[in-house]
């Protein structure tokens, strides 16, 4: 399923560069033999013929909401994949190694060891617990929910691989073909706020009556500017979980149906309205767009329970991989309340699977497409390649009250996730 797509060499038997050569208070860590290694460093180490050192402590910063911290996005990690492949490549040639290293910090520590990690699993073949093997004596703090209050939830490095690893089995996307320009750009709150999460999936900010734009520059964007969109993706349902701030017939009159299934901000949903999410998302037969207000805490935590159901995810995997594709995702008790569900997902699965074998009598056809590729020859779906199409309707000086959705909103559109350049 991984495809290797370095240069390959012969094997070599130049010894190891001496760890205190490199760095003379932390110990290296070796992550590929003779080829890459890990530490940590609070100065930059001096130069030396044999090495090529990297960190990325001052190229890509991971800009949080409140508490959070971390993994960096999936454009940030696919821009250091790219990186990465290039270095070793180049080292290779000239028989050189890798020292990948980021200060002390332990927040600082654990974005650097989830990257390399992650470009283990997407572009060198290995699994999870094989990536993260190295570093499995060491200390790394959790990754933390996008909220002011302290949270005794643990999402670890490895949760998180195991999510992205299984997205990557499931076909949520494929390493070489990861369209990164597309990926930025929609994730810009101008641009939309939107999210594909897996092929039945794409989370975006909700969308309001009337198209805004403040003096500070804070952006809200109506119905009409996701239509040519989410009909070019063969979008046929939109499922809003806040209050209502637009007429939901500016997308049924459109062609896509609409589904208002509100629950409070920060609070889980009832198994009876959770229940008629998945028979809705279920039914219909193309991809589904879901919204709260900032698409974060309620639209991670519905998607996440499809996950969970449909595609296997365990609820940490579920959430680890929600956050790498849109950071933010899942806040406060709604990660315990998905760790709680996670039985009960599994199992109406396989009652749906036994049912489903008893029943059928023809052949399934896949609906796993590459969702952050480009557009292969032969395709299952009806979708394309986004292009920009959100188009500027007329706009107005009305702003809403402020409501957390709206803060998550504007903080992210402040402070828009960097990547390495």
């Amino acid at each position: 399923m991984f495809t290797r797509v370095l240069a390959t060499s012969t094997p070599r038997s130049r010894p190891p560069v001496s760890p205190s050569a490199s760095s003379r208070t932390h110990p290296l860590i070796e992550f590929m033999s003779d080829e890459v290694y890990y530490t940590t460093r609070s100065t930059p180490p001096p130069a030396q013929d044999r090495v090529v050192f990297y960190s990325i402590d001052d190229k890509l910063t991971y800009h949080n909401f409140f508490l959070d911290f971390g993994p960096h996005n999936l454009g940030c990690t696919f821009q250091f994949c790219l990186v990465m492949n290039k270095m070793l490549a180049s080292a290779r040639l000239e028989r050189k190694q890798i020292h990948f290293y980021s200060a002390p910090d332990p927040q600082l520590r654990a974005n650097a060891v989830c990257l390399l990690t992650c470009w283990g699993v997407l572009f060198q073949g290995m699994t999870p617990d094989k990536a993260f093997a190295p570093f499995a004596q060491l200390h790394f703090p959790s990754f933390h929910d996008a909220s002011p209050t302290t949270s005794s939830f643990r999402l670890s490095i490895l949760d998180c691989l195991n999510g992205l690893n299984r997205a990557v089995v499931r076909r949520f996307l494929e390493p070489t073909r990861f369209n990164l320009q597309e990926y930025h750009h929609y994730e810009q709150v101008e641009h939309g706020d939107l999210t594909w999460v897996s092929p039945k999936f794409v989370a975006f900010a909700g969308p309001q009556n009337e198209y805004a734009l403040s003096p500070d520059g804070y952006v809200t964007l109506t119905p009409e500017h996701y239509l040519p969109y989410f009909k070019k993706r063969n979008v046929t349902l939109v499922v809003r979980l806040n209050e209502n701030l637009y007429d939901a017939r500016r997308f049924t009159q459109a062609g896509i149906a609409h589904l208002d299934l509100f629950y409070p901000d920060g609070a889980n949903p009832s198994p009876a309205l959770l229940d008629e999410f998945l028979r809705a998302c279920e039914a219909t037969p193309g991809a589904v767009a879901v919204h709260c207000k900032a698409g974060l805490g309620r639209t991670g935590t519905c998607i996440a329970a499809y996950l969970m159901k449909h595609d296997g995810f365990a609820a940490k995997e579920a959430i680890g991989w929600l956050r790498l594709c849109r950071p933010g995702s899942v806040i406060g008790p709604q990660q315990e309340y998905l760790e709680s569900i996670q039985q009960r997902m599994w199992k109406l699965k396989d009652q749906e699977r036994a049912v489903t074998e008893k029943a059928s009598s023809g052949f399934i056809v896949s609906r796993t497409i590459n969702i952050f590729g480009i557009k292969r020859p032969i395709e299952l779906s009806k979708t394309e390649s986004p292009r920009s199409v959100l188009k500027e309707h007329e706009t107005s000086s009305k702003v809403d009250e402020v409501s957390q959705g709206d803060r998550l909103v504007r903080l992210k559109q402040k402070y828009q996730h960097r990547y390495v350049r």
